[in-house]
């Protein structure tokens, strides 16, 4: 039976979740080293009074307590970034058969995480899904979240990722497949659904399928098409 729908391959939201729970609790194992401290001055032969070890046991506790607070909120941001990730990989899960899906991709030796990537008949995208309430804005090819730049730039984000995936390719002999950088906004006002920003095309989610359907030039030849397929599920596999 011929398949109707896109090859999925890998696990959207993975990367988020793991690097959540680093970031976010690494502290706590400060405390922890605190605690051991503490608890070997205390036995067998202390070297601080009682008085001492009590009030460092207090101020541990209150360091505990705004570090999980803290750690908490942190990784549900993270959390949420996972969750539109999830939330795009199902809906990419309905393109046609002549699309292949990679989510949470990895390259090896590489430096970015990538959410999708998705390889069809217009060539290769690299799409970075972002989860965030509010509203954005562009001026002069950037980005400003509440009026600011955040720290990590998304459009350098999906420039980096777009260029690390070519220069793959390139060495893979995939060097004439064209690459696309989409920034895909999930439950974020845009100025508009669907724009291109420096190079970068920004979308909202429900605009999503209808740029990776998007007819630029000829058709990318099957048999390339395949061979990029090949090259990403073995990293996958």
């Amino acid at each position: 039976m011929s398949q109707r729908f896109a090859r999925v391959y890998g696990s959207p939201g993975e990367a988020p979740r793991v690097l959540g729970l680093l970031r976010a609790f690494w502290p706590l194992l400060v405390v922890c080293f605190v605690t051991g401290y503490l608890v070997r001055e205390i036995l067998p032969f202390p070297r601080m009074s009682m008085s001492q070890v009590g009030l460092l046991f207090v101020l541990v506790g209150v360091l505990t307590s705004f570090l999980l607070v803290w750690g908490e909120r942190r990784l549900g941001n993270f959390l949420k970034g996972a969750k539109g990730e999830e939330w795009v990989a199902h809906e990419l899960s309905f393109l046609s058969s002549e699309y292949a899906v990679f989510n949470g991709l990895r390259l090896r030796g590489g430096e970015e995480n990538f959410d999708h990537i998705i390889v069809g008949p217009a060539g290769v995208f690299v799409v970075e899904t972002k989860n965030w309430k509010g509203s954005v804005e562009f001026r002069g090819g950037k980005l400003f979240a509440g009026g600011k730049e955040p720290s990590r730039p998304p459009l350098k984000q999906v420039k980096a990722a777009t260029a690390e995936l070519v220069a793959y390719l390139d060495q893979k002999g995939c060097a004439t497949l064209p690459a696309h950088p989409v920034l895909c906004f999930l439950g974020t006002r845009l100025p508009e659904d669907l724009m291109n920003v420096n190079g970068v095309v920004v979308c909202s989610g429900t605009r999503l399928v209808e740029v990776l359907q998007e007819n630029f030039d000829e058709p990318v030849a099957s048999p390339l098409r395949e061979q990029v397929v090949s090259e990403l599920r073995k990293i996958i596999e």
